[in-house]
């Protein structure tokens, strides 16, 4: 990873240099990446943080290949790094089980949205406490009957929007209270 470098290739979609001549280029909109982003940039040792801890946690609640792992990690790298602000858009999903009364526990990276018409898997990239930045790991995602969401696509929503994962469960112990999740 010392010698990797994010790159923009002809002004319009990031790639990364992962060395050796290998340049994997990413798939985001241009829209989901900030504006006036450097021709070229090493991977910094924050990068490298957050891509470790993407793999780690993919490593150990994902059934998807090594490589769609590698690949998840690293738009999810990219997006802590280069993602533009959002406004929430939750008026696309429909309300999940963690309300008022629970907070999403901060160790599930994997939730799922309902958007009424589909339900899909996201790897929540940033989160506080009201909101989350989700980025879809299944293939597509019809979100109401007028919009598909392809692999990698990300939205902001509000955190009662959020649904249990298979891909990691949440425990139903109910002796947690919501400071305890907290």
């Amino acid at each position: 990873m010392h010698n990797w470098q994010w790159r923009l290739l002809d002004t319009q979609n990031l790639a990364i240099d992962l060395g050796k001549k290998v340049t994997q280029e990413l798939s985001f909109k241009r829209s989901f990446l900030r504006d006036r982003l450097p021709d070229h940039v090493s991977f910094s040792m924050d990068d490298a943080e957050a891509f470790q801890n993407f793999s780690d946690y993919l490593d150990t609640y994902s059934a998807l290949s090594t490589n769609e792992q590698f690949d998840i990690a690293l738009h999810a790298t990219a997006l802590v790094r280069f993602g533009k602000l959002m406004l929430p858009q939750s008026w696309y999903f429909k309300f999940g089980s963690f309300g008022d009364s629970k907070v999403w526990p901060k160790d599930h990276l994997f939730c799922s949205l309902n958007s009424g018409t589909g339900q899909a898997d996201f790897l929540i990239i940033e989160q506080d406490d009201r909101c989350s930045l989700c980025m879809l790991v299944d293939e597509s995602f019809e979100v109401g009957g007028f919009k598909t969401m392809q692999r990698f696509e990300v939205t902001r929503v509000l955190n009662d929007r959020l649904q249990e994962s298979q891909r990691h469960p949440i425990p139903r112990d109910n002796s947690f209270t919501s400071k305890q999740w907290a």
